[in-house]
């Protein structure tokens, strides 16, 4: 590909702009267009078609292959965003096991346990330094994790992925 010309309207945009860009220089440039006259589209045998096109793209080279063009269009719109795993306990980061720690560790311990400041200890004097029901909290966390997961999931399940270059 040599140059690449266009005319198009970003998705976050009402305007349209005229983009050029020299794959050999890296020139490039990119111009709000005014409202007003426009040429006529042309076909690919250099005919007009007689009827006008919106937004168009326009790629110079040797050798380009057209599918191979569409996927590279393609990877440059939107794309359909991934679900997301259920989070488990081995998928859980330090940082957030940390964290859970953190936020509840201040928490009353069970009977039979205490804090002296800095551990859990049992009436057994056995020492922790985790909070004897940490793995209840982390349960919590968990579910309260995955409803947002699976909450995300069935966004992602409703979204309508058009391919580009379909009718």
């Amino acid at each position: 590909i040599y140059p690449i010309r266009a005319q198009l309207k970003f998705s976050d945009s009402e305007k349209m702009f005229e983009i050029c860009h020299n794959t050999q220089t890296n020139m490039f440039c990119m111009v709000p267009l005014q409202d007003g006259p426009s040429p006529p589209p042309l076909q690919g045998d250099g005919r007009t078609s007689g009827r006008k096109l919106d937004s168009f793209v326009v790629f110079i080279g040797c050798t380009l292959k057209e599918e191979t063009m569409k996927d590279w269009l393609r990877q440059c719109a939107s794309q359909k965003l991934q679900k997301k795993s259920l989070k488990t306990f081995e998928t859980l980061t330090k940082q957030e096991i940390k964290n859970v720690h953190v936020k509840r560790h201040l928490e009353l311990p069970p009977p039979g346990w205490f804090y002296n400041g800095n551990q859990f200890v049992n009436f057994f004097g056995e020492k922790s330094d985790y909070h004897p029901l940490m793995d209840t909290f982390i349960e919590e966390y968990l579910s309260e994790v995955n409803k947002e997961i699976e909450k995300y999931n069935t966004e992602i399940e409703k979204q309508v992925c058009q391919d580009l270059f379909e009718s």
